[in-house]
């Protein structure tokens, strides 16, 4: 295994992809999504379309937002319930989502983690050429399997 971040691509760590990465159709209720974060350790969901691609992204912070805003005053709280439930229940995935940051299995480690840094993301969508997701790289596991492969270099 190579210890150097210009030549290791993401293919030759594949091992270290999370393919159980939460996954949903672009027209998920919010409130759907909102229960497989709640019910999950993941603080994203990925959005695939009807051809299996990668379409968006959309973090748990963004529906909270969407929540937020709506209950900001509390003496409006009894009226609010029936809008927050609106948001939740009518507003879809592709409503809120961000552009995934991708990167494909030949990209180096280097690469990866400077976009990471570039984006402030500290996991990046992993997809094939036809953009379909493979799943997901942390910055923690490039640089533990980095600190890894350098101990053992040095032995």
């Amino acid at each position: 295994m190579k210890a150097n971040l210009e030549k290791t691509t993401v293919r030759d760590i594949a091992y270290l992809i999370n393919s159980s990465c939460l996954r949903a159709d672009c027209g998920t209720s919010l409130e759907k999504l909102a229960e497989m974060l709640c019910t999950s350790d993941r603080y994203k969901v990925y959005l695939i379309d009807g051809s299996q691609r990668l379409c968006g992204v959309i973090q748990a912070k963004q529906i909270a937002m969407e929540v937020l805003k709506l209950s900001k005053r509390k003496e409006d709280a009894e009226e609010m319930l029936p809008a927050i439930a609106y948001v939740l229940n009518f507003h879809h995935a592709s409503d809120l989502a961000d552009e995934a940051v991708t990167v494909q299995p030949s990209s180096t480690l280097r690469m990866v983690l400077e976009l990471m840094d570039r984006k402030s993301i500290r996991e990046i969508a992993v997809v094939d050429e036809d953009q379909h997701l493979i799943g997901t790289l942390e910055a923690k596991h490039i640089l533990s399997h980095y600190l890894h492969d350098k101990a053992e270099a040095s032995l």
